[in-house]
């Protein structure tokens, strides 16, 4: 199965976030998309296995298209293994696509170093819907929310504690 742009009645889902900027920030008005995605493709091909004649092509994502207006959350439906973790992957890079552009606040993303590239994933990122797969129950909540700020190198340890904490309290969560 594959992540088509006309699949919405599944039942499983994921959502992809798309932080939009300030007034001012972006590069675009208020009226154009902050993100478009234009006929994206990310095809795997497995090794030949004996007694087969060819490998394999799995679709993962296969000609999709999307616009999501700034302030708009957008979410993406479908069953287990038809393509909804590959077209967020395939989105930020960290699998390149095949065929396509993708378009952030007017910036074809595919034309961006891997330097450039990893600044715009703390603007977009995925969240998997289902906790299991997204949290590791060895960690605390304040290692949980933390973790982004490591991985972006944002503030110290200590401003990310204290950051970590306030918002913790701000949203009644008590402290580990």
């Amino acid at each position: 199965e594959t992540a088509h742009g006309s699949d919405a009645d599944r039942s499983e889902g994921q959502m992809l976030e798309v932080q939009g900027l300030l007034s001012g920030g972006g590069r675009m008005s208020a009226q154009e998309p902050l993100l478009r995605v234009e006929h994206l493709k990310k095809y795997f091909t497995s090794k030949k296995k004996f007694l087969e004649s060819k490998p394999k092509t799995v679709r993962a994502v296969d000609d999709v298209s999307f616009e999501i207006m700034r302030g708009e959350t957008f979410g993406v439906v479908g069953e287990s293994g038809c393509g909804k973790s590959s077209l967020g992957r395939t989105i930020l890079r960290l699998h390149e696509p095949d065929s396509g552009k993708v378009i952030y606040d007017g910036v074809d993303l595919s034309q961006l170093s891997h330097r450039e590239m990893r600044e715009y994933r703390r603007k977009m990122q995925i969240i998997f819907q289902d906790p299991y797969a997204s949290l590791n129950p060895r960690m605390t909540v304040k290692e949980l929310i933390c973790a982004p700020l490591d991985v972006f190198e944002i503030g110290s340890k200590e401003e990310c504690e204290k950051a970590v904490l306030n918002m913790m309290t701000k949203v009644g969560l008590p402290h580990e």
